[in-house]
């Protein structure tokens, strides 16, 4: 078993400090049950007594069960394995910055103007003869030059930051706000963290654990460093993102030839360097084929920090997975099971509540036979209500929450909740309709021209009525149309639009500015057009017609209705 929340499991331990409460009650209560069992006759005080007492134990025990099993329910348990449709859409990043004092080396020149980055100009600084004088950076200040660059060529990407030396810690969560990370990385230097030495195996490992397991989508670490580890195993946090499906593509930062590791002056560095054991300064060099190697085991990809292109070629291999947008397949998810415990806990609220109603005299055999019989059909049919409504009504919840979702921008969660109510059978319609709106949404217009149709045909298979539903399909099916210049398909569709509800200014104007679109992009060009011409003098006819007939039913309505105003606009203009 695995919980979603597994600290709210702490309140737990709230229950274990009622136990003595519960001691000192019942003595308590022994002197409320006498004097509650003085008013019965002398013969029956005694087993009325003993009946007030135990009815107090059992609502005692029952509050105490009901506080756990809400407490269960909060934390969300899970247990089993379901098939469920895995919707991915767009790319989560985690830019992870290596901060060991290797990466202070001033061994990189500064990025070229951006103009000649997009001229393709991917001239290899490093085998220049000599970079290391004035005007070169260190590679931390390298590798945050590619990453603002990166950033702000991304498009519809979350993207946050994990740095670390000995370890790493996370320093800005996921977000859209490309704003937020820019501005930390302004900010971003080697003191940002505490700590020594390299180890790359903490830093795959906590931007790993910055992605959120209940947002499917394409995972993305991006390792900037020069790929020296001093320790921790880097190899084996790779074949665990491997296995997690997270890629890890790297930026490679520094030269071959590399450059001694500058440190503040002292006895290990009386010349501003790391000196080693011999006595010569520590040379740190980039580890280039390591970190390749790295990223292709993974399935990422690795750029080369001291071209010039090493931005386009990392925003270009993001943006072009961050552009799929659709069902990838089915995985398998532990299956949730916080209702049976809220049903639990709700079973011993009402017996709690049950326990308190006492009563002052005994009853006779007869009654106690009757009143089992009575409770036991009572409890059944609460039972049938809860089990089998829950059955019923459990699609129409899920889309409840679909369009909570929907309306509040998270079409992932949106499109997850729609998909998992397809499997109920009274739902169906409304949960195409849902589905139609998020790709829509998604501006997907064939996907949400589908779901659109599936929905129709859903409300016509269920025999159920509902115009409101049936008007909307069609009216949003017309601006689909109209948006994908498919004026023909707009007309028809507003039209049955309006033989739904006659009534709606929307869907008129649409359909008169239809019909107005339909017959400029469509008139004759050329003499060999007469059959067109001939058609669309037809639509013409049939657009008068019907504008003749409208303006009828609205004049009806004006006189009927005299100086009350028409309904209130509920879509979109055009």
């Amino acid at each position: 078993m695995t919980f979603d929340n597994p600290r709210l499991l702490g309140f737990l331990f709230l229950l274990v400090v009622f136990i003595p409460i519960v001691i000192v009650r019942r003595r308590k209560n022994q002197d409320n049950a006498a004097f509650f069992a003085s008013a019965a006759p002398s013969g029956q005080r005694k087993l009325l007594f003993r009946e007030v007492r135990l009815r107090m134990l059992i609502s005692d025990i029952f509050f105490m069960l009901f506080a756990g099993f809400l407490v269960l329910a909060l934390a969300g348990p899970r247990w089993g394995v379901r098939i469920v449709a895995d919707y991915r859409r767009g790319v989560d990043v985690i830019l992870a910055f290596d901060l060991s004092r290797s990466m202070n080396v001033r061994d990189c020149l500064p990025l070229p103007p951006r103009n000649a980055a997009l001229q393709g100009n991917s001239q290899d600084i490093r085998k220049l003869p000599d970079i290391s004088g004035e005007g070169s950076i260190s590679r931390l200040e390298k590798g945050v030059e590619i990453a603002r660059e990166f950033v702000t060529a991304l498009g519809d990407v979350r993207t946050g930051v994990v740095i670390g030396k000995g370890k790493a810690v996370l320093a800005v969560p996921l977000t859209y706000d490309f704003e937020t990370v820019l501005n930390f990385l302004y900010s971003l230097d080697n003191m940002a963290v505490t700590g020594r030495g390299t180890n790359l195996e903490s830093l795959v490992n906590s931007a790993s654990a910055s992605f959120q397991d209940s947002i499917p989508s394409r995972r993305i670490i991006i390792l900037f460093s020069d790929g020296e580890a001093l320790s921790g195993s880097f190899q084996a946090a790779l074949e665990k993102a491997r296995k997690a499906g997270i890629m890890v593509s790297a930026v490679g930062l520094g030269t071959d030839r590399g450059g001694a590791v500058p440190a503040e002056k002292g006895p290990d560095a009386p010349n501003g360097f790391i000196i080693a054991a011999d006595g010569t300064p520590v040379i740190s060099s980039l580890q280039g084929g390591m970190l390749k190697a790295g990223a292709e085991k993974s399935g990422g990809v690795y750029a080369d920090g001291s071209r010039s292109d090493a931005v386009p070629v990392l925003a270009e291999y993001v943006n072009s997975l961050s552009a799929e947008s659709r069902v990838s397949g089915y995985r398998r998810e532990a299956n949730p099971h916080w209702r049976a415990f809220i049903l639990a806990a709700l079973a011993c609220l009402g017996g709690m509540r049950i326990m308190g109603f006492s009563r002052r005299t005994l009853r006779s055999r007869e009654q106690k036979r009757g009143s089992k019989k009575g409770g036991g059909i009572l409890l059944g049919l609460l039972c049938l209500v809860l089990f089998g409504s829950c059955a019923r009504t459990q699609g129409k919840l899920l889309v409840m929450e679909g369009n909570f979702f929907n309306t509040r921008g998270f079409y992932t969660k949106a499109i997850s909740s729609y998909l998992k109510a397809l499997d109920y059978s009274e739902a169906v319609p409304y949960a195409e309709y849902g589905l139609a709106s998020a790709y829509f949404a998604l501006e997907e217009n064939n996907a949400a021209l589908e779901r659109y149709r599936a929905a129709e045909q859903g409300l016509s298979e269920s025999g159920e009525k509902d115009p409101e539903l049936s008007y909307r399909i069609k009216y949003n099916m017309g601006v689909i149309h109209f948006e994908k210049g498919e004026y023909s398909g707009a007309v028809k569709a507003f039209r049955d639009a309006l033989e739904v509800d006659g009534s709606r200014i929307e869907a008129k104007r649409n359909l008169e500015l239809s019909l107005l679109t339909f017959n400029r992009s469509s008139s004759p060009q050329t003499a060999s057009s007469e059959k067109t011409e001939s058609g669309l003098q037809g639509a013409n006819g049939n657009g008068s017609v019907l504008f003749e007939y409208l303006r009828q039913k609205e004049q009806e309505q004006w006189k009927s209705r005299e100086w009350t105003g028409e309904s209130e606009s509920s879509g979109p203009d055009y």
